[in-house]
């Protein structure tokens, strides 16, 4: 199992942020954090999926971990804008994200916020337009040819074979896949806010 540290956890809020986020039609990051929908989604992935990885003398409480993260966010990343975030994902993401992922399917605990940025990750790639009819150009520089036609293919498992991403096997693990092509399926009908909703939803139920 890998053991992340506390920095590396806070280097990856960002990239949490700013996929789903950008497709909501924010387009800074302190616009996005004022929607508690989305600041609740990261309080949810530090205190569920990371804090039970991060080593013990590093570990901070609940109410820590709050205040951490948004202290991970200073005044001039608070103004930068989404689509820069957004920039070059995959070469971050498989530094920032699969680690926890990794950590997540092996010990089989809760993917659902894994799931949901990977297919927000894989829906900003591909729509080229948000959730409010906003058009963009995605910019992914360690993309090559064969991962953009694999972005483009009508199965949208095939994302997780993209040469940066593909070590992880993440398409081995069968739970995982199904999930991330419910919230794909999800995110292109519906929108990235209402699976959100949904998930706070199913959280709360449970």
């Amino acid at each position: 199992m890998q053991t992340n540290n506390s920095q590396e956890v806070f280097n990856a809020l960002p990239m949490m942020l700013a996929y789903p986020a950008f497709l909501a039609g924010y387009r800074t990051v302190d616009e996005a954090l004022n929607d508690h929908l989305f600041s609740n989604y990261l309080t949810t992935f530090i205190e569920q999926d990371v804090m039970p990885f991060v080593e013990s003398e590093e570990s901070p409480s609940q109410h820590d971990a709050r205040s951490q993260w948004r202290g991970r966010f200073s005044t001039p990343t608070l103004s930068d804008p989404l689509i820069n975030v957004c920039f070059d994902g995959a070469s971050k993401l498989p530094s920032l994200i699969l680690p926890t992922l990794c950590d997540l399917l092996d010990q089989n605990r809760d993917i659902q916020r894994m799931a949901f940025l990977l297919a927000a990750y894989g829906h900003y790639l591909s729509a080229n337009t948000d959730d409010t009819g906003a058009s963009y150009e995605p910019n992914d520089t360690h993309l090559h040819q064969h991962d953009w036609a694999k972005v483009n293919s009508e199965d949208v498992v095939a994302l997780l074979e993209i040469s940066t991403m593909a070590t992880a096997r993440l398409h081995t693990y069968s739970h995982f896949v199904a999930m991330y092509k419910s919230y794909r399926t999800q995110i292109a009908k519906y929108g990235v806010v209402f699976l959100l909703k949904q998930m706070a939803y199913n959280r709360l139920a449970m």
